[in-house]
């Protein structure tokens, strides 16, 4: 009965692991250009049973890359990319790439993320002085009709092995996601692209989540009586 128990123990702490990435979806619904996280099991052996190893499932996330919605802001500095591309940013620990697009101007002119990051450009860092700000749909930065510079916009092609931060920023360690800078993306400016969390199905995952943990409660439960009660008969013998 206590290996059942066990089991029904470990099982349960992964519904934790389940609804933490739910929580997690949800409180992030509005936070423009997040991306959920999805749930699963990897395949995979461990050591000690037979021949050396024991077939198990490990809990993992993965990232739905899908476009959220665009939204309308009519802030020229509101940049949302209408593709798979991302905005390349500098951050103090190296190059990052983020699809949030609320950018302002820090004391400086420069470019900026709302974390304070600099977003950059073809060339580097984005200084923009001027009041005629224009930017294009293939990302080209016009200051009072003169252009200024490219957004570096960067695409990958295996999304899957970038390393999300919970910052709303992704690393790409040693190219692994394989970088190229985007030709064709389309940059929307005075829009924000919305997270694409979709809260009724998140909401509906946490009830489903919830319910399964209480099923497995009351099989511990169960099994525990159980056992007292095994105990009991046999000291009574």
């Amino acid at each position: 009965m206590i290996n059942g128990i066990e089991i029904l123990v470990n099982t349960a702490a992964e519904q934790i692991s389940r609804l933490n990435c739910v929580t997690n979806n949800i409180a992030n619904v509005n936070t423009p250009g997040f991306k959920a996280a999805l749930f699963h099991f990897l395949e995979g052996n461990v050591a000690g049973g037979i021949n050396g190893a024991n077939h198990a499932k490990r809990p993992a996330t993965a990232v739905d890359y899908s476009q959220g919605i665009m939204q309308k802001t009519g802030n020229v500095l509101d940049l949302a990319i209408d593709g798979k591309g991302f905005f390349a940013v500098q951050t103090k620990t190296g190059v990052a790439y983020t699809k949030d697009g609320r950018f302002t101007l820090n004391n400086n002119g420069e470019l900026i993320t709302q974390t304070g990051d600099y977003v950059l450009g073809r060339n580097g860092k984005i200084n923009i002085k001027g009041n005629d700000i224009l930017i294009s749909q293939e990302g080209v930065i016009s200051v009072d009709g003169d252009e200024l510079d490219a957004l570096k916009i960067v695409s990958f092609s295996k999304p899957a092995a970038l390393v999300k931060l919970n910052t709303g920023l992704y690393r790409n360690p040693d190219d692994l996601a394989g970088a190229k800078e985007e030709e064709n993306a389309r940059v929307q400016s005075g829009y924000l692209e919305l997270s694409n969390v979709q809260a009724i199905r998140e909401m509906v995952e946490m009830i489903n989540i919830q319910r399964t943990f209480e099923s497995y409660q009351k099989a511990i439960q169960t099994i525990s009586e159980q056992d007292k009660l095994s105990t009991n008969r046999i000291g009574k013998l």
